[in-house]
């Protein structure tokens, strides 16, 4: 993003909606009709919190590994790293390389759990996780895939 540009809040996106019938196609690439519409979609803010409280919190950081293109266990540090929590389950794996970012997430230990909590569209988590990993894992420019849609795309 250039610094003469900013995005726009949903606040700001919701005013221009429901006053501007030029701009709703482009605040409909970028937010929903039920965001822009004043449903119960959450905020940036309280995605979040709910996201540290109980997502990031179950991360045991001494189950962290390094991981090759493949997924395998490397000994030797790579750009590829996954997260469990202390079961040893798998939480996230993200690729923090410059040229091909991505970051993954478990469809039953975090996707499912935003569903449940928010009762949200694909959409909306997706959008909600993307700002969410740009913060906590500085990875502005990544693709997201939580696990069903990665594996259904096989």
């Amino acid at each position: 993003m250039s610094e003469n540009t900013r995005e726009i809040t949903l606040d700001e996106a919701k005013k221009l909606y429901n006053s501007n019938e030029e701009a709703k196609t482009f605040l409909l690439s970028k937010f929903t009709k039920d965001e822009l519409e004043g449903k119960n979609i959450p905020t940036q803010e309280e995605f979040d919190n709910f996201f540290e409280e109980n997502i990031f919190s179950q991360i045991d950081y001494s189950k962290t590994a390094f991981l090759d293109w493949y997924g395998v266990s490397s000994q030797t540090p790579t750009s590829r790293i996954t997260l469990r929590n202390s079961n040893n389950e798998w939480l996230f794996d993200y690729t923090y390389d410059q040229k091909n970012q991505r970051f993954w997430y478990s469809y039953d230990r975090v996707y499912t759990i935003f569903k449940k909590k928010f009762l949200l569209q694909d959409v909306d988590i997706d959008r909600l996780m993307k700002s969410l990993v740009e913060k906590h894992f500085n990875l502005d420019e990544c693709q997201l895939l939580n696990t069903a849609k990665y594996i259904q795309s096989w």
